[in-house]
Parts: C-alpha cells; structure tokens; sequence
C-alpha cells in the first residue's frame, strides 16, 4: 500500500518559507538603514537638530534586523513582515535626512562652521553658545569647541581663575574655517565675530 504525502504538512512549510524571504529582506533592509544611518550620525555630530533623527532611524534600523532574526528563526508571518515596514522606515528617514543634507550643501541654507579655541591656565572658565544652548565650562590649559550656527555671529568669553586673576587668557574664533578673531589679555578676554 502506498502512502500519499500530506500536503497540509506541505503547506505547513509555505508561510514559513514567505515569512523568512521576508524576515530576509527586511535583515538585509535593515542592514542598509543602520549604515546609512551611522553615517549620518557622524555627518551630523555638530548639527544638533538633526542629530536626533539620524539616531531614531539607527534604533529602527536595529529594531529591524531584530524583528528580522526573530522572523528567521520562527514561523511567524508578522516577526518577517515587521521587519520589512520597519527597515523601510528606517530607510525613508535616511533618505530624507540625505536629501536634506544635499539641499543644504547645494542650496547654502546659511549654515556656517564655527570653531571656539581658549587658551589660558593651569584652569580657567569658557562661556560660549550654538544655536541652541548656551554652555559654561571648565577647560585645562587650551580647548576647543565646533558647533554650526544658522546665525551670523559667535562670543566666547575666557576667565582665569579667581585665585590666579592676574594670568594671561586668549581666546579664538574661526568663522568657515577662516581664523577672524584673535584676542589675549591679563585676567578675561572675549572674542565676538559678527558676518555682517
């Protein structure tokens, strides 16, 4: 007597099958986000606006290759379908903030590179602000700060310390990589640079 397959044990196998082609593309899906993404982290470190959503599209990035293993490694249809919506998410933010980027690069939407420099010692106290907060710090010796400002001037303000008033403080601002202000004196000193 011969026995016939079970084809419900055949299409047992079938979702399975689809759910890991998915879980498949959305690891592979995934794996271009993060990447991208990373990027744009590194692009972005002195945007800080942008800065947030480069990350929110790497956490995505990585909820998907998740959801991706997962999909593979179970028969779940919704683990593999998951991680295709979510990398593509992910994707569409990183496209977005690369069309951004190239807007900016190509349009010139004002965006200029400021770099702060200090130098003084052994400590002494910086005041300096991007366009988003202000900052008050600490520095030993010489430091630096880059930021990018919409705006169309920059201040850093350098104090010695109160036990050491009368030592030498200087301060530095480059504007888009062009050194345009430098100043030192006895105690405090401030660099302010306006563009216009």
């Amino acid at each position: 007597m011969t026995q016939t397959p079970d084809n419900a044990a055949g299409n047992r196998h079938a979702p399975a099958s689809g759910s890991s082609r998915r879980a498949l593309v959305g690891i592979w899906t995934g794996a271009v986000a993060l990447l991208l993404s990373a990027a744009l982290i590194v692009l972005f470190i002195p945007i800080a606006a942008l800065l947030p959503i480069a990350a929110a599209a790497a956490f995505l990035a990585i909820a998907a290759l998740l959801l991706g293993v997962r999909g593979m490694r179970s028969a779940v249809p919704r683990s593999g379908t998951s991680a295709v919506v979510v990398a593509a998410v992910a994707l569409v933010v990183d496209l977005v903030l690369i069309v951004v980027m190239a807007v900016g690069v190509l349009g010139g939407n004002g965006l200029n590179q400021v770099e702060v420099r200090a130098t003084g010692g052994p400590t002494f106290t910086v005041s300096f602000a991007d366009d988003t907060q202000s900052y008050d710090e600490e520095w030993a010796s010489s430091g630096w700060k880059q930021y990018t400002t919409t705006g169309d001037s920059a201040e850093i303000a350098v104090t010695a310390p109160d036990d050491d008033s009368d030592s030498t403080v200087s301060c530095q601002i480059l504007w888009n990589g062009e050194l345009v202000i430098e100043l030192s004196g006895t105690g405090a000193v401030t660099c302010r640079y306006d563009a216009d």
